[in-house]
């Protein structure tokens, strides 16, 4: 998504896995589009800036990569605002 809002990344290095953590102050996603964000080709609103928006890849890539790494990839929306997306891939 290209928001102009910031956004934080931490990478957390734990016993059995990596987790890349990206928390974003942008509006979030409603649950029930969280999932489909993840089809390849989906965009949630292809009107609000044609000229910006990407082809909906990304997380479908994301997700592709880190699965077949034996991790995955989640987001879900932040308590004070924004979403956060993890990352995650055993070590």
């Amino acid at each position: 998504m290209r928001y102009e809002v910031g956004a934080r990344v931490k990478i957390v290095h734990e016993a059995d896995r990596l987790v890349i953590v990206v928390d974003d102050d942008g509006p979030g996603i409603p649950e029930g589009e969280q999932e489909k964000v993840f089809a390849p080709f989906y965009r949630r609103e292809p009107a609000r800036d044609p000229t910006k928006a990407g082809v909906g890849l990304g997380l479908s890539i994301a997700r592709t990569v880190a699965r077949e790494h034996g991790g995955d990839v989640t987001l879900k929306n932040r308590s004070g605002g924004g979403l956060r997306a993890l990352f995650e891939l055993p070590t």
